[in-house]
């Protein structure tokens, strides 16, 4: 069965050292995480309770000196086995780049030609926002030590390397969609 990504990401983490689910969050924050996959908080905190339930994780109360108790995760070995696993099935198979905006661009036929041009211009502008705030987090990053902020760092590049090729592309798109307005027409 394949690894969930949520569980290869907290997986992950928890391979550095052992988290609170806090910390974990926040260490997925830190590293800007989410600029490359999509897991949400809650995901995270589900991932936790099944990664302990199939023992992947070992999840204990340690005393809040100022505050509650806090749970403390650490991976275990059949956890290391399971995000191994989970990292390797994804180097693997088919590639290509699938989004939301992709499935969009593929049926933009539907739209009239003034909607296509403004769904464009629309992707443009989110895809300069992501670039500015890749930069902005590969800077804040640069002071951050240890070599999973170096993979960061790389990431964030990444992330913004595909951003600025996309633009690229949709600028020769958009000149196609102008010499083919006519054959735009909506379903």
């Amino acid at each position: 069965m394949r690894v969930a990504r949520v569980d290869v990401v907290v997986l992950g983490l928890l391979a550095e050292e052992p988290l609170h689910g806090y910390e974990l969050i926040e260490r997925f924050r830190a590293r800007a995480l989410g600029r490359w996959t999509e897991v949400g908080r809650a995901s995270v905190y589900q991932s936790l309770k099944r990664l302990e339930d199939a023992g992947l994780v070992d999840g204990r109360d340690e005393g809040g000196v100022a505050g509650p108790d806090r749970r403390v995760h650490r991976i275990t070995r059949p956890g290391r086995d399971r995000l191994r696993e989970g990292l390797l099935e994804r180097f693997g198979g088919p590639a290509g780049y699938r989004s939301d905006a992709a499935a969009a661009f593929g049926q933009i036929h539907g739209l009239s030609p003034d909607d296509a041009r403004a769904a464009v211009a629309e992707r443009a502008e989110a895809l300069r926002e992501l670039v500015g705030g890749a930069a902005g987090d590969r800077e804040r990053l640069r002071s951050a030590s240890g070599p999973a902020n170096a993979v960061a760092r790389s990431m964030l590049d990444l992330q913004e390397r595909l951003a600025t090729t996309e633009l690229e592309w949709l600028e020769s798109f958009e000149r196609e969609l102008s010499r083919e307005t006519g054959s735009l027409r909506p379903l």
